[in-house]
């Protein structure tokens, strides 16, 4: 694919096998995912010209901002974007009918071709296809997911199995992200982004930088997570994500503060929060309500938890959705007062795997 003027995604070439194209392992409705993996891992960066799939296992989006979104994934980054011709149906509030989106999803995942799955958009639905997730084929095979808000409870899923993959814009939102959130995305993806020094401040794709520390410290592990609405609505399922020793990140638009509270309470009650290696705190769009801020609600339950926090990560439902991997190690930077540098984020286990031309 010709150049663009932005630089896009990395021509380097390196040995891989999973070149070869080998059968996929078929995914079987209804089948629960392979829940645990003795290691993560990180799939096979992206680069220029490469075909990727984008899916719509949600609700029904609008198709001008889909339109603007594919030419960022074709013109800016320089990918080649594939989709079925049914990706725009709907029915009700969903993009299409479970059987529709499911297939869609089974489609994409045995693409042999395909380096990369991106959703369309988040809203409603994925939960009512989770059955029929299957991990395995992409274990086997990987390559990245790029999504978030919805595809909370995928990312869920195959970081339980053992898969790293990208919470990210979707694809309807492309269109309206600066410029530093694609250039962060684009090292991201493409694995360019140098390793993050231990008191830097991480360049694009290497970490984030958050507004401020809640509680001073450090802390190290899978950065899992979402958004908050979905991960509590996972508890009780074989799905829901194990967050011992892990960063939790958490995010959420519209939800009022009382909403957002009985969210954390009914994690806390179920267990989840009480092994947390630290917390990340992402963007809380809208949901503000009569002079009660829904960052005190999550800052109150931060403190009480008593490991290192950071809030205003740069991620979630603003047009400055700044990506970063789940599954995957990252260190949390909790600078007290006395000491140097901005809270922060560091993708330090982020590598990609290598791949061959």
């Amino acid at each position: 694919m010709p150049g663009t003027g932005h630089g896009g995604l990395s021509e380097q070439r390196e040995n891989d096998p999973s070149r070869t194209k080998r059968p996929l392992q078929s995914a079987t409705g209804g089948k629960r995912p392979a829940l645990c993996s003795p290691g993560v891992i990180v799939p096979p960066a992206l680069r220029r010209g490469d075909a990727v799939r984008v899916v719509a296992p949600s609700s029904a989006f609008d198709p001008d901002a889909f339109a603007r979104g594919l030419e960022v994934l074709s013109g800016r980054l320089g990918l080649s974007p594939r989709v079925r011709p049914d990706v725009t149906a709907r029915r009700a509030y969903l993009a299409g009918d479970d059987a529709r989106r499911l297939e869609e999803w089974r489609e994409a995942v045995a693409d042999p071709d395909a380096r990369a799955i991106f959703v369309a958009r988040g809203g409603y639905g994925a939960m009512r296809i989770l059955p029929g997730i299957d991990p395995a084929p992409l274990l086997e095979r990987p390559k990245l997911l790029v999504g978030f808000s919805d595809d909370t409870v995928i990312h869920a899923v195959l970081n339980r199995a053992g898969l790293a993959t990208v919470h990210g814009p979707v694809v309807t939102q492309l269109g309206r992200a600066p410029e530093d959130a694609l250039v962060h995305l684009e090292a991201l993806l493409s694995g360019t982004a140098p390793r993050p020094g231990a008191w830097e401040v991480p360049a694009p794709g290497a970490g984030l930088v958050a507004a401020r520390s809640l509680r001073a410290g450090r802390a190290s592990g899978p950065l899992l997570g979402g958004t908050l609405t979905l991960l509590a609505h996972l508890q009780g399922t074989p799905f829901a994500p194990r967050l011992d020793g892990a960063i939790l990140f958490i995010e959420d638009v519209g939800e009022k503060p009382y909403r957002i509270d009985r969210y954390l309470q009914q994690l806390s009650l179920a267990g989840a929060l009480d092994r947390l290696a630290g917390i990340a705190v992402g963007q809380l769009t809208g949901c503000d309500d009569g002079g009660v801020l829904a960052a005190d609600v999550v800052r109150e339950v931060a403190l009480a938890l008593g490991v290192p926090a950071i809030e205003g990560v740069p991620a979630g439902h603003e047009d400055a959705n700044f990506a970063l991997p789940l599954g995957a190690r990252a260190t949390l930077v909790a600078p007290a007062p006395n000491e140097e540098g901005p809270p922060r984020l560091l993708f330090d286990g982020w590598t990609p795997g290598r791949r061959e031309a």
